[in-house]
């Protein structure tokens, strides 16, 4: 094996995980941030999927959000099916718990993990997703936000192994950083902008991962043919 990549989580991202010696740190927990449209939830399923496919790793996807066929068709949508890795991807649709199940609004935090240890119980598995820890956020209404998030990120790291991908959303980049943004090993933001009177064009960048070197600047991000992709921005 690449020494590049020894210990680390690919994105399979084209151009993307050389920008951070190889890729994800085994173990670490991640968020991927940014507005709506920006492909969050695609480009961290993207991450399971490759994995599966090429890695043969397992993949747990849990959503707080859309349904399980809401995801599965947007996912086909992109050649990226769901069909083709099911036997080593579940998706666990949490929303529909949540209309079924009346917990306690600051129950939900525990109801995750109960979802989460019961799963792992009877299948290992390497990468985790949650769509949304912004939902989340909400219906739980924690007092203290920055107490909670430490001890559900400091659990999510005592699994062996695992590393959580955690979708994140940010109506525009920010100067301030809000809890969850400190307390992770890792941020990759995703923005949507307009670039010039028609054009829309979709952005990626690194903005933290710990125990590892990366690039902080801008990339664009492109989806073609089944493959996210980062290139240099094109200024004018």
């Amino acid at each position: 094996m690449n020494e590049s990549i020894k210990g680390r989580v690919r994105t399979y991202v084209v151009r993307l995980d050389e920008q951070m010696n190889g890729g994800i740190p085994h173990g670490h927990v991640v968020l991927i941030s940014g507005n709506p449209g920006t492909y969050k939830s695609s480009f961290a399923y993207n991450v399971l999927y490759h994995n599966a496919k090429e890695q043969n790793k397992r993949g747990l996807y849990i959503s707080f959000q859309q349904s399980r066929e809401s995801l599965e068709d947007q996912f086909t949508s992109l050649n990226i099916p769901y069909e083709d890795v099911e036997e080593r991807i579940t998706i666990v649709d949490v929303g529909y718990l949540r209309q079924t199940t009346k917990p306690h609004p600051e129950d939900w935090i525990d109801v995750f993990k109960r979802y989460v240890d019961n799963i792992r119980a009877t299948s290992h598995y390497d990468l985790l997703v949650v769509d949304s820890l912004t939902t989340l956020e909400i219906i739980s209404q924690v007092d203290d936000k920055r107490e909670t998030l430490f001890h559900l990120f400091e659990w999510l790291r005592g699994f062996k192994n695992l590393t959580s991908l955690l979708i994140v959303e940010r109506p525009f980049k920010e100067e301030i950083m809000y809890e969850e943004e400190f307390l992770a090993d890792g941020i990759i933001y995703l923005s949507k902008e307009r670039v010039g009177r028609m054009d829309t064009q979709r952005f990626l960048s690194i903005d933290k991962m710990r125990a590892t070197k990366h690039n902080t600047s801008y990339f664009t991000l492109i989806f073609n043919e089944g493959r996210f992709q980062v290139t240099r921005v094109l200024r004018e």
